[in-house]
C-alpha cells in the first residue's frame, strides 16, 4: 500500500516491489493482486524441514524518482520463528550461511539469529 498525505495512491514507480531469486538464479519481480496472499518460506523453515522446503532469497525495491517524493509504503509481514533457545540441527548440505554452522551442526535459533544480524547489520562491534 502506498500513501501520500494519508491517502492511498497507486505505486508511483513500476519497478518498485518484491523481487525473488528463482531456482534458476533469475531475479524476477513478483506481482500480487489485491485479493491474493503470498507465503514466503524463510531460512529457518528450510533448516527445520531439513531442506524439504526451500528459503526464498528476496529483496524489496522502494519507489524511486520524483513521483515517489513524499510517498510512504506500508506492508504487513508476519514472521514466525521458533523459541530463542530452540536447537536448530542444520542439514549437512545446507547452502545458506554454512560458515556459521559448527562441527556438531547445531546452534540455537538465538545464536544463529545474532550471527545473521551481525553479518548483515553489523549489530556487534
Amino acid at each position: 500500500m502506498f500513501l501520500r498525505d494519508a491517502i492511498e495512491i497507486a505505486c508511483p514507480d513500476s519497478t518498485a516491489g518484491l523481487y525473488i531469486k528463482t531456482r534458476n538464479d533469475d531475479i524476477v519481480k513478483v506481482v500480487f493482486q489485491e485479493n491474493e496472499i503470498a507465503y514466503q518460506i524463510g531460512e529457518t523453515t528450510e533448516i527445520l524441514s531439513r531442506g524439504l522446503l526451500c528459503a526464498t532469497p528476496h529483496c524489496v525495491q522502494a519507489p524511486k524518482g520524483e513521483k515517489a517524493l513524499g510517498v510512504e509504503r506500508s506492508t504487513f509481514a508476519l514472521f514466525m520463528q521458533p523459541d530463542w533457545n530452540e536447537n536448530l540441527a542444520f542439514p549437512k548440505d545446507i547452502h545458506l550461511h554454512h560458515e556459521f554452522v559448527p562441527p556438531n551442526g547445531t546452534l540455537t535459533f538465538g545464536e544463529y539469529s545474532e550471527m545473521l544480524l551481525n553479518k548483515y547489520y553489523h549489530m556487534q562491534p
